[in-house]
Parts: C-alpha cells; sequence; structure tokens
C-alpha cells in the first residue's frame, strides 16, 4: 500500500464510507406503531390501530398479515393486503382495512371488525413485509367487553314454618357481563351471601345473581341494604339500595305484672305483647304447671284475674302462633300476703321537690324586697303642687298644731 496511486486512496476511502453507512441505516429502519391493548364492547364496530413509520423512500411494502392467536391454540391469518391484488380475507363480511388501497403506498395497515363477537378476543400481530428491511411487526391484544343489566330486588319468604336456618331474603343479579360482573353486599345486618353464574343472554355473556340470606325476625323487617356491582365497562360501581320485607314468627312478652299482687287483690290482668308478621293465627294462655288457675280468664292477649289467691302463685306461659311459627313468653308472678308498702320518694324525687321548694322561696324573697325599694323610694320623693308645680313647707310646729 505504500506505493498506492492518489486514485487509489480515494476508491478505498469510499469503499469505508459505504461500510460505516451501513449500521447507521440499520438504526433508522422502519418500526410498526400498534396499541398494546384495544377494549371493544360486543356487537360495536372496533379498530385495530397499525401504521408503518418511518417509511424510507428506498423501503417498499410488499404485503400486509394480520394473524390472530388465541390461548392455546395456532395463529391464524385473519386478513391480507397485497399492493396491487388489494384485501383478501378468510372470512370476508367482518373484517376491513380502514385505509390501504390497492396500488397506493401502504403505510396504514388498520383493521375494522364489525359486530365484534366474543369469540374476536385474542392477540393480534399486524405485520409489514418489507425490502429490503424484511418483515415488521407489533402485537395487540384485544379485549371483548359486554355491560351488564343490573337489579335489586327482595325474596319473598315463603309462608311455611321456618326452621333456625337463614333463608334468601335479596336478590341482586348482574345479566349479560363480560367479563362476570363482581357482586358485594353492605349490611349492617348478621348476614351471608352466596352467588350463582350461568350464561349469559347473548354468547360469551354471564349473568351473575347473588343472594342475600339471613335469620327473619323484627329486627330484619324494613332494614335498608345495599347491592354494590363492579364491571370493567363502569366507571364507577353500582350501588343498588333496597328494603327488605320480612315476615317473621311471633315475638312474645308479658307485661302487667307490678310485683305487688297480694292476695284478695281483684281485676289484675297481664298483657301478651306481640311483634308478628303475619298477623297471629292463636293465642294460648296456661302456665308451667298445666291449665289455668280457677280465677284466672284468657281473652285473647289479656289474661284477666278476677280474685288474687294461692294458685295464681305461679309461672304464666302465653303461646303465640303464625304461619311461620310459634313464640312464647313466661312470667312468674308472686303473690304477697298484704300489699307492698308505698316505696319512699327516690333521690332523684327528692331532688325535684326540694328544686321546687327552695324555686318559691326565692320568688317570695324578691317580692318583698321589690316592695320595701317601691316604699322607699316613695318617701323620698317631695310633694309637688298640682297648679304650678312650687313646693310649700309649714313650719314645725305648725304641722304639729295642726288637725
Amino acid at each position: 500500500m505504500a506505493g498506492a496511486t492518489p486514485s487509489a486512496w480515494a476508491l478505498l476511502l469510499f469503499l469505508l464510507s459505504l461500510s460505516w453507512e451501513r449500521p447507521t441505516g440499520a438504526e433508522t429502519q422502519t418500526s410498526v406503531l400498534a396499541p398494546a391493548q384495544v377494549l371493544g364492547f360486543l356487537g360495536n364496530i372496533t379498530k385495530l390501530s397499525c401504521k408503518l413509520q418511518p417509511l424510507q423512500h428506498e423501503v417498499t411494502v410488499t404485503q400486509v398479515t394480520w394473524t390472530q392467536q388465541k390461548l392455546s391454540e395456532a395463529s391464524r391469518s385473519v386478513a391480507v393486503f397485497h399492493p396491487t391484488r388489494g384485501p383478501s380475507f378468510p372470512e370476508p363480511g367482518r373484517w376491513e382495512f380502514e385505509a390501504a388501497r390497492a396500488g397506493e403506498e401502504v403505510q396504514d395497515a388498520s383493521l375494522i371488525i364489525w359486530e365484534l363477537r366474543a369469540e374476536d378476543e385474542a392477540n393480534y400481530t399486524c405485520q409489514f413485509a418489507t425490502f429490503p428491511d424484511g418483515d415488521r411487526s407489533a402485537r395487540t391484544r384485544l379485549r371483548v367487553l359486554a355491560q351488564p343489566q343490573n337489579k335489586v330486588e327482595t325474596q319473598e319468604v315463603p309462608l311455611s314454618p321456618l326452621s333456625l336456618e337463614p333463608v334468601p331474603v335479596a336478590r341482586c343479579v348482574s345479566t349479560g357481563g363480560r367479563p362476570p360482573a363482581r357482586i358485594s353486599w353492605s349490611s349492617h345486618l348478621d348476614s351471608k351471601a352466596y352467588k350463582s353464574q350461568v350464561p349469559g343472554p347473548r354468547p360469551g355473556t354471564f349473568t351473575v345473581s347473588s343472594f342475600l340470606t339471613l335469620t327473619p325476625s323484627s329486627q330484619v323487617d324494613g332494614q335498608n341494604v345495599t347491592c354494590k356491582v363492579e364491571h370493567e365497562s363502569f366507571e364507577e360501581p353500582m350501588v343498588l339500595p333496597v328494603t327488605l320485607t320480612v315476615p317473621y314468627p311471633p315475638e312474645v312478652s308479658i307485661s302487667g305484672y307490678d310485683d305487688n299482687w297480694y292476695l284478695g287483690r281483684s281485676e289484675a290482668t297481664l298483657n301478651c305483647d306481640i311483634r308478628s308478621k303475619p298477623e297471629p293465627t292463636g293465642y294460648n294462655w296456661s302456665t308451667t304447671m298445666g291449665p289455668l288457675p280457677p280465677s284466672a280468664v284468657a281473652q285473647d292477649t289479656q289474661l284477666l284475674i278476677h280474685t288474687v289467691d294461692e294458685s295464681i302463685n305461679t309461672t304464666f306461659v302465653c303461646s303465640v302462633t303464625n304461619a311461620l311459627g310459634t313464640g312464647q313468653a313466661e312470667l312468674t308472678v308472686l303473690v304477697r300476703g298484704l300489699p307492698r308498702e308505698k316505696p319512699y320518694p327516690s333521690s332523684s324525687s327528692k331532688v325535684t321537690i326540694i328544686s321546687v321548694v327552695v324555686l318559691l322561696l326565692l320568688l317570695l324573697l324578691l317580692g318583698i324586697l321589690a316592695c320595701i325599694w317601691r316604699s322607699r323610694r316613695s318617701r323620698r320623693n317631695p310633694q309637688r303642687s298640682p297648679a304650678n308645680g312650687e313646693v310649700h313647707y309649714l313650719p314645725a310646729n305648725q304641722r304639729d298644731s295642726s288637725p
């Protein structure tokens, strides 16, 4: 190389410059732009975007291919576009290239899907075959959603004898969602929930039902509970309130006993207090020893004691029945020989009486002080003449001698 001519050196530098430019060209190779995920709604039109950029002047697109790959399945072609022959679809009618046209330069290979189906959910690969850069591709995940319809309603509890097991009292339903909706309950009651899932009205959708169960009682009837439905298609969870309407067996208590039943007392009464839904169908008074004493007469919810005697010294039982079951209460009566002495006033009563007395004394004292003040004031003011307002004074001896 020592004897190389200047022309030889120039040729060598030219060749070296070509070798240096190729890596630079590799760094500016074209790339494919596509979103990582696309959300589409069942039955709607969906677009899978795919664009090639930048497109160099010396690069030519020879073909565009869209492939679909589902979980555990082999990849298959769903759309092909040739610059001269145009589009081709294995399943025509639902697929369409948005911007690519035969005879034109292809840079936008975005794909339109009409009437989106649940089976369209898959991974899609958009591949550009170019010359001389070779193949360039990008992958997009298509997810198919369906917005569910939701409602909440009370459940009718059958009017038959109940056990102690909880029963369904409310149901929340989310119909036709994809993916399945998530349902939860908000309640301060001692309740449980269980759900079921079945296919929805359209292929690929799901209907989810959640049942709220609890033991019927008067504390449950009329309470408000809330069903919350969550779904990817909702910006916020849907909240559905409902008021429970729950029948329950009779809840019974006995009142009327004042702990002062004595021998010879007349016209004593016990009351059977009932909370029941539906209304009671039967009442029964008895004692823990058996039937009622002769002087006790039952009248539905009341027990009349004409005369208190030794037989009344027992435990009375009131049983009430409705369509769901029976409830009962007991009360033990202690018969005294003599009436109980009236209790002394309680400490609170004493305080009230003393307060009233002190208040009256203060008012009386204020009245006396007001009278004294007025009397002294009237003495200090001199007498005025009604004619000209002048005051006349008499000598002391004349006042003393005047009649």
